[in-house]
C-alpha cells in the first residue's frame, strides 16, 4: 500500500526544515543585516542564505536534487524523477520593508508535476500544506483546517491580490477591464494562499519575471483546494523546467473563476 504523501518523510522533513528556517529568519528579520543586489536587481539578504542553508541541510539525506532561487543551478535535477523546488524567502522586498508578508516554500514535483507543498509565513507561524489527492491544510496556533476557496463567481464582488512592488500598469488595466472593484496589495506567495483558504478570489502576474519556485508549493496547496493556477494563456505548469522561467507569467483564482479570466 502507497504511503501517504501527508504523512511521509518528505513532508515531514519539509515541515520541520521550514519551520526551523522560519524561526531563525525571524530573528534577523528585528536585527541589523546586509543586503545585496542580484544580477536581476532583485535583492537578496542575510536571511535568504541562511534559510537556504538550512533547508539544503534538511532535504539533502532524502537524496532528491533541490533547484534553489538561492543556489547555482545543477542541471542534474533534469534526469531526476523527483526534484525539490524551494524558494528559502519569498518575498525579500516585504522583508527588508518590514511589511510581514514574507515566506518560505518548499514543494517536490515528480515528473513535472507538483505533489507535495509545503508554505510557511514565520511572522504569522503560520503552515500551509498539501499533497496531491490528499487535500490542502492550513496551521495555526495548533489547530489545523482544511482549505477551501470561495464560491464566487462575480467580479464585482470578487477581492483580487495584487503585488506590492511589481503590480504593472498593464494588469491594473485588465483587472478595471474585468470589472474588479476590490484590489488588495498584499506580499508574497501569501496571495495564493489567501485564495486556498477563501479569503479572496484571485490574483495575476503578466510579466516573464517569476520562476518555478515562485509557484510550485502554491500550486498544488491552491489546487488542492479547489482553485487554479495556470500560465495566462490557461495552460497547466510544468516544473523542472531547464530555463526555470515562467514565460507566460500565472493566473490563480478561486477555480470558479478562472476561465473567465484566462
Amino acid at each position: 500500500m502507497k504511503t501517504p504523501f501527508l504523512t511521509s518523510p518528505e513532508m515531514k522533513t519539509a515541515v520541520k526544515a521550514i519551520i526551523k528556517a522560519g524561526s531563525v529568519i525571524s530573528k534577523i528579520y528585528n536585527k541589523k543585516y546586509s543586503v545585496k543586489v542580484k544580477s536581476n536587481k532583485e535583492p537578496v539578504c542575510d536571511a535568504d542564505i541562511i534559510s537556504n542553508r538550512i533547508i539544503f541541510q534538511a532535504l539533502k539525506p532524502l537524496g532528491y536534487p533541490i533547484l534553489s532561487e538561492e543556489s547555482a543551478d545543477n542541471l542534474v535535477r533534469l534526469k531526476s524523477k523527483k526534484v525539490w523546488i524551494v524558494d528559502p524567502l519569498d518575498g525579500t522586498n516585504d522583508f527588508i520593508n518590514k511589511t510581514g508578508e514574507f515566506t518560505i516554500m518548499l514543494g517536490l514535483v515528480e515528473s513535472g508535476l507538483p505533489i507535495l507543498g509545503v508554505i510557511y509565513s514565520p511572522t504569522e507561524q503560520v503552515l500551509y500544506y498539501a499533497a496531491k489527492g490528499e487535500g490542502s491544510f492550513m496551521k495555526k496556533e495548533g489547530k489545523t483546517v482544511r482549505l477551501k476557496t470561495s464560491v464566487k463567481t462575480n467580479f464585482n464582488q470578487a477581492k483580487v491580490y495584487t503585488s506590492r512592488f511589481h503590480f504593472s500598469e498593464i494588469e491594473k488595466k485588465f483587472l478595471k477591464r474585468l470589472g474588479i472593484k476590490k484590489l488588495v496589495a498584499c506580499g508574497s506567495s501569501k496571495k495564493l494562499c489567501l485564495i486556498a483558504s477563501g479569503e479572496g478570489e484571485a490574483s495575476i502576474n503578466l510579466s516573464d519575471k517569476t520562476w518555478e519556485w515562485d509557484i510550485c508549493a502554491a500550486d498544488i496547496i491552491l489546487s488542492e483546494a479547489g482553485g487554479r493556477l495556470t500560465d495566462r494563456n490557461g495552460k497547466n505548469f510544468v516544473y523542472n523546467k531547464k530555463y526555470p522561467r515562467n514565460l507566460n507569467g500565472y493566473v490563480a483564482s478561486n477555480g470558479l473563476m478562472h476561465k473567465k479570466i484566462i
